[in-house]
């Protein structure tokens, strides 16, 4: 799905015309960005042991960057495995329960999809014609959505008589459903999933919490915007321009595809097509600067700090054999 949504995008340009973009470059600013991008992970691993300190655990920080930064190395891969990933490496180095682990990164992509729609909101108060005008054409355009909700609206009936015959049949024969082990084992695993969902309410400091969050999108928002500085055609773009640009891609990496590849591109490219009349070959080098430069770090640093911690867990399970 990435390869063939890239494999379009590069067909809008001439590949000769991109890399002469690229030329351009000041890398200063690049790099710049990726310092910044590599401090909000930092702070995402700090806030992440506020929220795993409440379940009696006390993992050590260099374990818990190598868990974010293992996660996103996998997400490039897989779409969501970095989820699983890091929680694997978690337990693996500080023995915290993935269970537990796992529901404070759903408690955690929740927040940020709070903050998420925070900067929507905040948006379309700012740009609210240019915004609502992206959002019908690259979000709720489409055959396939479309076809999605005219099924939906056609067989809403069928769709509710079998939920409901389900939900009957699960209600009669609960007793012989719970009393399985196979159920047992998933109920204790969604049990210890919701402990650590709801480890946010006993958080000892929760005003850091929130200033950690805050400092987390912050940097977000001066990699995108210091990283039009990098490139001639969008050096002049405003403040503004950053926090739009940071939305868009922010809705093009959620997509259900490995590292957001292909939708981050079409989103970013088209919003700085529409919004601010960029040309199409100048919105697709800026999305190709940004997504790559950010998935070299990750691919580097993490592959990397993967790569010791398979290392170390050898290491120890030899030592423990012998």
């Amino acid at each position: 799905m990435a390869v063939a949504l890239l494999w379009y995008i590069l067909q809008k340009v001439d590949l000769k015309e991109l890399l002469e973009k690229f030329s351009e470059v000041n890398y200063y600013w690049v790099f710049f960005a990726i310092l910044i991008s590599i401090f909000s992970h930092i702070l995402r691993a700090t806030r992440w042991r506020l929220m795993i300190l409440p379940l009696g655990y006390s993992p050590r920080m260099m374990n818990l960057f190598t868990a974010v930064m293992s996660g996103y190395f996998a997400n490039i891969f897989l779409p969501r495995a970095g989820e699983f990933l890091r929680c694997v490496s978690l337990n693996k180095s500080e023995q915290v329960p993935a269970n537990l682990s796992f529901g404070t990164v759903i408690a955690e992509r929740a927040i940020d999809f709070l903050c998420l729609l925070v900067l929507i909101f905040l948006s379309l108060l700012l740009e609210y014609e240019m915004f609502a005008c992206f959002i019908s054409k690259f979000i709720l355009s489409g055959k396939k959505s479309n076809f999605a909700i005219v099924f939906l609206l056609n067989h809403w009936l069928i769709i509710v008589v079998i939920g409901l015959f389900l939900l009957l049949g699960l209600f009669f024969l609960r007793k012989k459903i719970m009393n399985l082990a196979i159920v047992k084992k998933i109920v204790a695993f969604l049990l210890g999933i919701w402990a650590g969902v709801i480890s946010i309410k006993d958080l000892n400091n929760k005003s850091y919490f929130i200033i950690q969050t805050l400092a987390i999108w912050v940097c977000y928002y001066l990699m995108t915007y210091f990283m039009f500085y990098a490139l001639p055609s969008t050096a002049n773009l405003s403040l503004i321009a950053g926090l739009v640009i940071l939305i868009v891609g922010g809705l093009g990496m959620s997509a259900p595809v490995s590292g957001g590849i292909g939708p981050f591109h079409l989103m970013v490219a088209g919003a700085l097509e529409l919004f601010y009349g960029l040309s199409q070959k100048d919105g697709i080098a800026y999305a190709f600067l940004i997504h790559t430069s950010q998935m070299l770090m990750v691919i580097i640093i993490g592959g990397l700090l993967l790569l010791l911690s398979l290392f170390k867990y050898k290491a120890n399970s030899s030592i423990k054999v012998q």
